[in-house]
């Protein structure tokens, strides 16, 4: 005997009391096959991807249970005849499947990243507040250079920081092209 598990697609216009009688309709035919430790849970009313047979919601229910691999067949043929269900898949159960798959968000690279950008936040508010802090004549003491114009009039114009390296928009689309070109998704 193999383990196997049943998601069942009922359609979404069912009462919850046509819902529950369905889902016995199903139970038994699972029964009726040979099955045995039977477990049955039901998923909730769910949008669907696509409609299907002209129904947008679905609600779905989920069986698992040892059966003979001959008897599974003879249940997907009765499953395909059954009017209450709108899709299913019947498949073995894989208990690898239930653990939970890395999300991108999760990698030690984004977090280190995500770390990298907060730090920066915070140094930059500290810069910003400090700032607020000088003198009037703070321009002077970081070295600003006085410009004339026409008029007469002056203002000064900081120089660029040695930190700041002006901006290559060339190689910036190079490196959107390397990140767009990989493959984002975790493999599985």
């Amino acid at each position: 005997m193999r383990k196997y598990e049943l998601t069942a697609v009922f359609a979404g216009t069912i009462s919850d009391s046509e819902l529950e009688v369905a889902g016995d309709r199903v139970q038994k035919l699972v029964e009726d096959a040979g099955a045995v430790n039977l477990e049955r849970a039901q998923l909730g009313k769910h949008k669907l991807s696509y409609e299907v047979k002209k129904n947008a919601y679905g609600s779905f229910a989920t069986l698992t249970f040892e059966c003979e691999p001959t008897a599974v067949a003879t249940l997907s043929k009765k499953l395909k005849l059954s009017k209450e269900v709108v899709r299913f898949s019947l498949e073995a159960f894989n208990a690898a499947r239930l653990k939970r798959t890395p999300q991108i968000a999760d990698t030690p690279l984004i977090k280190a990243s995500r770390e990298k950008e907060r730090e920066e936040r915070d140094n930059a508010r500290g810069e910003r507040s400090d700032r607020g802090e000088r003198s009037s004549n703070s321009h002077e003491e970081r070295g600003a250079v006085p410009t004339m114009f026409a008029s007469g009039h002056t203002e000064k114009i900081e120089p660029a920081s040695a930190n700041e390296k002006p901006i290559d928009l060339e190689e910036i689309d190079k490196k959107l092209d390397q990140l767009l070109q990989g493959d984002l998704t975790p493999t599985v």
